[in-house]
């Protein structure tokens, strides 16, 4: 039995394992994903060494150690390199790491068939600036958005981390390339270029720009009552919403409040699927993508019927 791991802090509300190991017992693949929470950075770099070591064949990671498991891995996949974030580790038959990011892609997926937006020319706000920020920031420039607004709690050093030139002398440069500049990491070729900034929350509350989605990357709302953003500003902005997180039931407050204000808005479940099945692919899964998505909505119907 192939053993892997779904890696955050907290876990408890992963739905990971069950989608996964119902494809393994539907595919009869000798294999089983468990949840675990390693508590802290120490923690995590002990399970890299134990990955290393054999004792496991992978690691799904989430919240908050996908820029940790990006430095961890010795080979990464494109959009890997260009994110500068990992949520799928791979231990090759020589012992190294090898990291990909499949959230850009599950993400891009989830958007589309939930709610039908077109990411060309669009205005996008994005709530927080850790691994999930990356991806979704990458997958946005990608597929053709014009203007991302950072939102973090610190912005000064969001723009230092990730090569954003100030407001005054901003260019259209591409965002890609500066994640593969600043991370000094194998280069990749930056084809797509957007205008990203860095704003603060309150900054953010009293600007009356107009956007066309909010992406919310931060765990406000997995097991709360708070929001990124203030109903007063959701309903102003009146974007459509996306949020990356997403409860085992009901649905998160951002979500909640976005569809009472009559706002197209979805939660993050149906990333997680599509990310889920790019990250299958990844471990080596070749089944159709439309078989591994009916054998995990019939899980999650049977979730939902419990």
């Amino acid at each position: 039995m192939s053993a892997y791991l779904v890696v955050g802090t907290p876990i408890s509300h992963s739905l990971s394992p069950r989608l996964h190991n119902a494809v393994y017992r539907q595919l009869g693949l000798p294999r089983e994903l468990e949840a675990h929470d390693p508590k802290d950075e120490a923690g995590f770099e002990q399970l890299i060494k134990e990955l290393r070591a054999g004792k496991y064949s992978g690691f799904c990671v989430t919240i908050p150690y996908k820029l940790a498991a990006y430095q961890a891995c010795d080979n990464l996949t494109e959009v890997a390199q260009r994110t500068g974030a990992v949520n799928y580790l791979r231990r090759e038959a020589d012992g190294s790491l090898m990291g990909d990011n499949t959230d850009a892609g599950g993400f891009v997926q989830a958007v589309k068939q939930e709610l039908g937006f077109d990411f060309e020319q669009s205005s996008v706000v994005v709530c927080g600036s850790g691994g999930a920020s990356r991806a979704i920031v990458d997958a946005l420039i990608q597929e053709g958005a014009a203007h991302i607004a950072v939102a973090s709690r610190n912005p000064a050093h969001t723009a230092q981390e990730w090569n954003i030139p100030p407001l005054s002398s901003r260019a259209k440069r591409s965002a890609v390339e500066r994640y593969c500049i600043s991370e000094q990491r194998a280069p990749c070729g930056a084809v797509h270029f957007a205008d990203v900034s860095a704003i603060c929350y309150e900054a953010l509350e009293r600007n009356n720009s107009h956007f066309d989605l909010l992406a919310n990357t931060t765990p406000l709302g997995m097991n709360d009552e708070r929001m990124p953003v203030s109903k007063t500003w959701l309903h102003s902005a009146a974007p459509d919403v996306y949020d990356v997180v997403y409860r085992k039931e009901g649905t998160t407050p951002l979500v909640a409040a976005a569809r009472q204000a009559g706002i197209p808005a979805a939660d993050g479940r149906s990333m997680l699927v599509e990310q889920a099945i790019l990250g299958m692919r990844f471990w080596g899964i070749e089944e159709d993508s439309q078989a591994l998505r009916s054998i995990i909505d019939a899980s999650l119907n049977e979730l939902a019927g419990d």
